[in-house]
């Protein structure tokens, strides 16, 4: 795949400051970080009320991870601000990111088929097709976590991503366990909690799911 950035070049990993901070340091570089994963949020939020939500969702989350996995925009020190790179990814990545995003919508449309029908099932029917829901929505999450990740990433054409997309999350487990694990928990502590929920609703998920898929990635992209 042809690379549209190169996430190491961009500070991605978690705690890559070589400078030795002080307890104030690190207090001010936590409020920035938190700060800005609540501005990405709002401009999720933003972005896919831009697109009528049917046409926003897809490219707000590109533009989201695209901002999200960039330390530098996250502490503030990057020479282009926040702002201007997720608006200039949301425009740039519209058309491809709703090209990408036709297959989960369909599938978000059949799980929601499928919720309504069970609960006037019963028996080993309703026990089957509640565990056929659960392994689509698995699957569904985690290939929508590679896709919208992929397409940040790298610039080739929606078929190639979606094969990506489809083929990375059953070969690397560990990787799609650890999206899966960080989605619950993020779900259970936002229903403990939910005036998080605007706050960092998808922003923090995103910021998690990205760094996940960008280690496995750079671990491919090293065996080659």
């Amino acid at each position: 795949m042809t690379a549209l950035v190169h996430p190491r070049r961009e500070g991605v990993v978690a705690g890559s400051d070589d400078v030795a901070l002080g307890w104030t340091g690190r207090v001010m570089q936590w409020l920035r970080v938190i700060t800005a994963i609540v501005l990405v949020n709002v401009l999720f939020l933003l972005g896919g009320v831009a697109g009528l939500i049917l046409f926003g969702v897809m490219p707000a989350a590109v533009a989201a991870i695209a901002v999200l996995r960039r330390n530098d925009l996250l502490l503030g020190s990057a020479e282009e601000g926040l702002l201007r790179t997720f608006w200039s990814h949301y425009r740039a990545q519209f058309w491809r990111a709703n090209r990408a995003g036709i297959p989960f919508w369909i599938v978000g449309i059949l799980l929601a088929a499928d919720l309504a029908v069970l609960p006037q099932l019963a028996g080993p029917v309703s026990a089957v097709l509640l565990v056929f829901t659960g392994a689509v929505l698995i699957a569904a999450i985690t290939t929508f976590a590679a896709t919208v990740t992929l397409l940040s990433r790298y610039d080739d054409g929606v078929p190639a991503i979606l094969r990506y997309a489809l083929v990375l999350p059953p070969t690397s487990p560990a990787m799609s366990i650890g999206v899966i694990v960080a989605v619950l928990a993020w779900t259970l502590i936002v229903s403990i909690l939910p005036v998080l929920l605007p706050l960092a609703g998808a922003a923090l998920p995103l910021a998690i799911v990205v760094r996940l898929i960008d280690a496995r990635l750079d671990r491919i992209e090293d065996a080659d």
